[in-house]
C-alpha cells in the first residue's frame, strides 16, 4: 500500500498545467480537413470510451477550437481551426502509461 501511495504521490507531484504543456512543443501534431468541432467531439468520445478505467475526460473551448484533456492532465489535445483546416497537437506527460498514450492517439488518429 505504501508503494502505491508514493507512486501516486510522484505522478501528481510530476504533473504540469495545460498551460505549462502548451509552453513547450506539442509531442505529436496532426492536421485534418474535418472542422474542429466534429474532431473535438469523435476524440472526447473515443477518449470517453476508457472512462471507467483512466478516469474522466474533458471538453473546453480553446481559441477558435477546443481542449480535450483527461483527468490529472496526463493527456491534453488542442483542436483548432486554421485555414482551411484543423490543427491538433497532443500533449502528453508521465512515462508510467506508455499504453493510455498509445490509446489516446490511435483515437486521435481514428478522427482526423
Amino acid at each position: 500500500m505504501k508503494k502505491i501511495l508514493l507512486s501516486m504521490l510522484l505522478v501528481l507531484t510530476g504533473c504540469s498545467s495545460i498551460q505549462d504543456m502548451r509552453k513547450r512543443d506539442a509531442d505529436l501534431e496532426f492536421s485534418s480537413n474535418k472542422t474542429a468541432k466534429n474532431i473535438a467531439e469523435c476524440i472526447l468520445f473515443g477518449w470517453q470510451e476508457k472512462s471507467p478505467m483512466w478516469g474522466g475526460v474533458y471538453i473546453q473551448p480553446y481559441g477558435s477550437g477546443y481542449t480535450i484533456y483527461s483527468d490529472g492532465q496526463l493527456e491534453v489535445t488542442d483542436i483548432i481551426n486554421k485555414d482551411n483546416g484543423t490543427k491538433i497537437n497532443f500533449y502528453y506527460q508521465g512515462g508510467l502509461f506508455g499504453s493510455r498514450a498509445a490509446h489516446r492517439v490511435e483515437k486521435i488518429k481514428n478522427c482526423i
